[in-house]
This record gives structure tokens, C-alpha cells and sequence, in this order.
């Protein structure tokens, strides 16, 4: 008959594993010494300096500044996806403003427009 070598495990209850040990080893497959992979560390949510949104040609520049944070793992990449909806948020509330005035003033960006009578 065949024997086989039992985990030498000790359970919290003070008894042992009894699941077959590894071959060469004393343990079994999940009490055995493991090679665990290393995840990457989390951000370390440090405060960053994004410039104030003044014109909308200034909106690039901030979400490359956003995505830059992001890469360099200064902020999570969910404090970044919702700092770059906001930034679409901010851009498309620039695009409508512009055509609601383009709307209102249908001539002003036209040569042929004078303001005279």
C-alpha cells in the first residue's frame, strides 16, 4: 500500500492540515511557501496644483496636467477619471456659452457687420 506524507500545517484548533504535502516539500500546495506576485503600490493621494480655467484654451493644458498626476501615481486613477469628467463637463459648458452666442449675435463674427445705421 502507498503512504503518503500529510501537511505539517498546524490549524488554529491545534491540529494539523492532513491535506497531502507538496512533492519535497512538508506542506501542502496552500500552506507551502508561495511565490506571491507584488501588486502595485496605491497612490499616494498628494495635493496637486492644477493652473484655474480662465479661457477655454486652458483646458488641454489641465488634463494634461491631470493625466500626468495620474501616471506619476500622485492621485488614484478614479480621483483622476472624475477630475477629467468635470474638465469635459467645464469644456462642453464652454462650447454651448460660444454657440449661444453665436445664436444671439448671428453677425458678430461676419466682416459685414458694422455697427453703424
Amino acid at each position: 500500500m502507498y503512504t503518503f506524507k500529510t501537511c505539517r500545517h498546524l490549524m488554529p484548533n491545534g491540529r494539523t492540515c492532513k491535506s497531502p504535502a507538496m512533492r519535497g516539500s512538508a506542506y501542502c500546495y496552500f500552506h507551502g511557501p508561495q511565490k506571491r506576485t507584488t501588486r502595485a503600490g496605491r497612490p499616494t493621494e498628494s495635493e496637486i496644483e492644477i493652473q484655474a480655467i480662465s479661457e477655454p484654451s486652458d483646458i488641454p493644458l489641465v488634463g494634461n496636467q491631470i493625466l500626468q498626476a495620474m501616471a506619476a501615481k500622485r492621485i488614484s486613477s478614479s480621483r483622476g477619471a472624475v477630475m477629467l469628467q468635470i474638465l469635459q463637463t467645464v469644456m462642453a459648458t464652454y462650447r454651448m456659452a460660444s454657440g449661444e452666442i453665436a445664436n444671439l449675435y448671428p453677425g458678430l463674427g461676419d466682416s459685414s457687420f458694422t455697427n453703424e445705421p
